[in-house]
């Protein structure tokens, strides 16, 4: 059975509308086109088909309709006709001119069927523009009132910058109420996360102390130095006394005058010559002294296998910390575990919160550089606290069971007592 030129036409229309491809089946087009040469009914029975595919929601179909539409715009005087006649609707329905019936998901096809219509209007313009005057006043009215800027690769209308403002307005109220809040937030919290750090602090000086807790004073080192000197200094300024002594009493017995009386006899004095002579072998001797205490050195050096003076050692020193609990440092340890599950599950998180917050506003001021202090001094306690590597001594959790044996044991606490005759209770 042979389908009629209208039938035909509308399924070509519906297959070239819903094929979801970007691009139309040329062989389709050329059968519709075929048609639509036939008679002037066709153009317009093939516009209304396009017309009901516009006013689907879905743009993939509005896009491939917009697309059949250009392709006969070109070649029918009567579709353009019925197109420019109805030119208002035809543009709400493709170039969003209207803010009230935006254009229906999905947004990339929108997106591109906005600006292809865009392009196409301009183009049409250019070419018809002088012989359709419904034309030309619809290039008008997007250009002047709806502030269409052809020259936008975007296509951004209007109605759709308007939409933008909007939601610019929304999130920055939204940005602002989110820092008022974390601010709030800010002012609690502050002192009680540096409280936590300095407890926290607290507890690894006590698990490991300082080695300049362990070291001398300066003013005792001071003090032991400053005796030193003193001593050194007595000890040397009474050796020079004495032998500043020596050489006077010695030039004063020089300047006494000279007797007979006083004189030596000569058979005990030493020749000059002679004490010269034990001078040079007093020198000499020191001098072989010297030689051999240097020989001795380098016996020495020889024997220990340091052949030369300039020699490197490397040492090794193992840096690795690790903290063992016991009964001394238990109490530590766990104020320290629990600082630390309260820094990391609830400190770290809702600063780095404030920090998100404060970026997303656009606030560099005083109150981000707070936050960004407080995370690096958290972030520091927690890679101090990974470096301490403490083991902990493993926990057994008791359970206590009910047995049979503790219950007959709980009724055997009860004592009978005997009931009284005549005695009724009223209960």
């Amino acid at each position: 059975m042979e389908v009629g030129p209208d039938e035909k036409l509308s399924q070509l229309v519906e297959y070239l509308t819903t094929s979801g491809q970007q691009v139309l089946n040329p062989d389709k087009m050329r059968e519709l086109k075929k048609i639509c040469k036939l008679s002037e009914e066709y153009v317009k029975h093939v516009y209304h088909l396009i017309m009901r595919q516009l006013n689907q929601e879905h743009a993939e179909i509005r896009l491939s309709a917009f697309q059949i539409a250009n392709e006969l715009f070109i070649r029918s005087h009567q579709f353009r006709l019925l197109l420019i006649s109805n030119f208002q609707e035809f543009l709400e329905l493709t170039v969003e001119t209207d803010y009230e019936q935006p254009l229906p998901p999905p947004k990339e096809a929108a997106q591109k069927l906005k600006e292809m219509a865009i392009k196409t209007i301009q183009e049409w313009q250019d070419k018809y523009g002088d012989g359709y005057k419904k034309l030309s006043l619809g290039y008008h009215f997007l250009k002047q009132i709806k502030k269409v800027d052809f020259q936008d690769i975007r296509a951004r209308t209007q109605a759709e910058r308007k939409r933008e403002e909007e939601r610019s307005k929304r999130l920055e109220n939204i940005n602002k109420m989110r820092v008022k809040r974390v601010e709030e937030e800010m002012k609690e919290m502050s002192e009680e996360i540096e409280n936590a750090l300095t407890e926290m602090e607290a507890c690894f000086k006590l698990l490991l102390p300082s080695l300049s807790e362990f070291t001398f004073s300066d003013e005792g080192s001071q003090f032991k130095q400053d005796s030193l000197d003193k001593t050194s200094n007595g000890s040397s300024t009474t050796s020079r006394e004495r032998v500043d002594h020596q050489w006077a009493s010695n030039h004063i017995d020089d300047e006494q005058p000279c007797s007979s009386k006083d004189l030596s006899p000569l058979v005990n004095t030493v020749p000059e010559e002679q004490q010269l002579d034990e001078e040079l072998d007093n020198f000499s001797q020191n001098e072989d002294d010297k030689s051999g205490n240097f020989e001795d050195n380098e016996e020495i050096i020889r024997n220990y296998g340091l052949l030369s003076h300039k020699y490197s050692l490397d040492l090794e020193i193992n840096t690795d910390l690790k903290i063992n609990e016991d009964e001394d440092n238990t109490a530590v340890i766990n104020n320290v575990k629990d600082f630390q599950r309260l820094i990391t599950n609830k400190y770290l998180p809702t600063v780095q919160c404030w920090i998100q917050t404060f970026t997303k506003a656009g606030i560099s001021d005083n109150r981000l550089r707070r936050a960004i202090d407080l995370k690096s001094a958290i972030d520091g306690i927690i890679e101090k606290h990974d470096e301490m590597n403490i083991h902990c001594k493993k926990r057994h959790r008791k359970v206590m069971k009910a047995t049979d044996e503790d219950d007959d044991d709980d009724d055997d606490d009860f004592v009978e007592v005997p009931e009284k005759e005549g005695y009724e209770p009223h209960i």
